[in-house]
């Protein structure tokens, strides 16, 4: 107990010896109840008084947590201010401050529309598949303000509300990496929704599904699915290594070759497989004479401000008509700048020259004719897949080719049963020959025999021939003597 503590218990002991005292010389004049009362009105004044230092006690305390807790305050809004917005100071953009990288997240997903991860693949049901969605929950590309209170999990059974059947999906099976991250792997083909209610959701193809498709589904391999509202477009920038920026040596950054080598080993063609992964790893860096000018654009320096119109008056979503018109210009509202309160146009200043403006061969060219810009280099840009067109394109080159195949197999199966039918209709002719061959001899033995038989009829023929003509010559001299016989007197 400290000295404060000691001298304020001396100080009640005091007071209640002298409370005592004076009650009991008093009590001789007071009646009872006069006692009862003060005695009362003593104890409530030093419970008061108790009351009131350990008020004062908190209220100290509570004062210098306050002011102690401001200044953490002021130090953590200023914290959060430059974890949100960045360092105004520098003139680059911080991609380590949550605004600029919300902004680059943002341009970076604009064209993929709703993605739904993690959906458990439960079983294949008629034509189709059955699938659970799992709680909702932000995905990486949905940065909210960290100052905001967070929402909670929305249930697996709203959320599949969501999924409104007729709804076009892309589904893709997903697979875990070295983090521990599922991660869109191999993709299973294209789906519409037929069913989607408490959770549960029936999925058919829209396009008979490739052998292959249907073995990875079957498989148990990809047990979670990844759903896409729209099918994810290829881009430069997803081939560059982790932490890579951009340079005017590589404008889309380091390209990552172990990954690219690995996304790219099935391909069986060497030659082939080694210029696709050629074109990918010079995706962004200078180009070569040897380049044909499609793939070949233009990095320049802006001598004088240009404005570009880059909004169509056309609107539509990126669903119906895609994301720009003929000319590029943006027609899907998530790209207006118009539609941000913002002008429908661009407007280019040589202060851009610090970033590297990149255009095509075509548009630069008519920049630097009319003296807005300067040539800086020319640059190899890897032609984007249109995956999209191309999964179609491989949909109905390998039904083609199984149809081809079907045939191909039906006119070998035929020929195979015309082959056994020859070789069936040749072994009975065998038999059949040699049947032949044995009726033969016997036939050429009855001919022998029978030959034999003519030449002895013939021999007897003759025989009896030169009997009878011996016995005609008899008879003949016979008949001439009767008649000399009978004609004498």
């Amino acid at each position: 107990m400290t000295l404060g503590g000691i001298l304020i218990l001396v100080l009640i002991l005091i007071s209640l010896i002298a409370f005592g005292y004076f009650v009991a010389v008093s009590a001789k004049r007071w009646g009872v109840l006069h006692t009862i009362l003060l005695s009362v009105l003593f104890i409530e004044a030093w419970v008061f008084v108790f009351f009131a230092a350990g008020v004062e006690t908190t209220r100290v305390r509570f004062t210098q947590e306050a002011f102690k807790n401001k200044e953490l305050a002021e130090t953590a809004e200023a914290r959060t201010q430059q974890l949100l917005y960045g360092n105004f100071d520098v003139t680059s953009l911080n991609l380590e401050a949550v605004i600029p990288a919300k902004g680059m997240l943002e341009r970076t997903t604009a064209d993929r529309g709703r993605v739904w991860r993690g959906v458990n693949f439960i079983q294949a049901a008629g034509n189709g598949y059955q699938l659970e969605l799992t709680a909702e929950e932000p995905a990486a590309e949905e940065l909210v303000d960290p100052t905001a209170e967070a929402a909670p999990a929305q249930p697996a059974a709203e959320a599949s509300e969501s999924l409104l059947p007729d709804t076009v999906l892309y589904a893709f099976g997903e697979e875990v990496n070295e983090e521990g991250i599922p991660i869109p792997k191999v993709y299973l083909g294209e789906f519409r929704v037929t069913q989607s209610q408490g959770g549960l959701v029936q999925l058919e193809p829209t396009l008979p599904l490739r052998a292959s498709q249907t073995q990875a589904i079957n498989s148990g391999a990809y047990p979670t699915w990844t759903l896409y509202e729209l099918l994810p477009l290829d881009k430069h920038e997803v081939f560059a290594a982790p932490g890579s920026q951009p340079t005017e040596e590589a404008i889309f950054g380091r390209m990552d070759e172990e990954t690219i080598r690995q996304l790219f080993a099935g391909i069986a063609d060497e030659t082939r497989r080694e210029q696709i992964i050629q074109s990918y790893l010079r995706d962004g860096q200078r180009a070569t004479e040897q380049d044909p000018p499609e793939v070949v654009w233009v990095q320049v320096n802006i001598l004088k401000n240009h404005e570009v119109e880059v909004d169509s008056q056309e609107v539509a979503n990126a669903n119906e008509r895609g994301y720009f018109d003929s000319t590029g210009r943006a027609i899907d509202v998530r790209l207006k700048r118009s539609e941000k309160g913002e002008k429908g146009t661009v407007t280019l200043t040589p202060e851009m020259n610090d970033e590297i403006i990149v255009l095509k061969a075509e548009a630069a060219q008519r920049l630097i004719d009319s003296g807005v810009a300067e040539l800086v280099q020319r640059i190899y840009v890897r032609p984007l897949n249109a995956y999209l067109e191309a999964f179609k394109e491989l949909q109905i080159r390998e039904t083609e080719v199984d149809q081809t195949t079907r045939l191909v197999q039906a006119e070998s199966q035929d020929i195979q049963d015309a082959l056994q039918h020859a070789q069936q209709q040749i072994a009975f002719r065998q038999v059949e020959s040699q049947k032949l061959t044995h009726d033969l001899n016997g036939y050429q033995q009855e001919i022998a025999v029978l030959e034999q038989e003519v030449q002895e009829a013939e021999q007897q023929t003759t025989s009896l021939k030169s009997r009878i003509s011996q016995l005609y010559r008899t008879i003949q001299a016979y008949r001439k003597q009767l008649e000399s016989l009978v004609g004498q007197p």
